[in-house]
């Protein structure tokens, strides 16, 4: 029962993250849009500056459904293991 405890905590932690990651997507993207203009010397194409925030846009909203689809389907597993035993 020690293993789905750890499990079970783990998971919400992941879950928690991944939530997280979706709901600030635009700000994250907005940050990491801006790093990058500045380590280009400040200036760029818009239509390029763009095209980067949504890069980021979209890799955060993936890395945060993965983490969050992953770790809701570990909390379900150890719920109904916990709930079986």
């Amino acid at each position: 029962m020690n293993k789905n405890n750890d499990l079970l905590k783990l998971s919400v932690i992941f879950a928690m993250i991944g939530i997280v990651l979706i709901i600030f997507n635009g700000h994250l993207a907005n940050a990491f849009g801006s790093v990058w203009l500045q380590s280009n010397g400040g200036i760029m194409d818009t239509g390029e500056y763009l095209f980067m925030k949504t890069s980021y846009a979209n890799a955060s909203l993936v890395i945060g459904g993965i983490l969050f689809g992953g770790s809701f389907l570990a909390m379900i597993y150890s719920w109904y293991h916990m709930k079986n035993k």
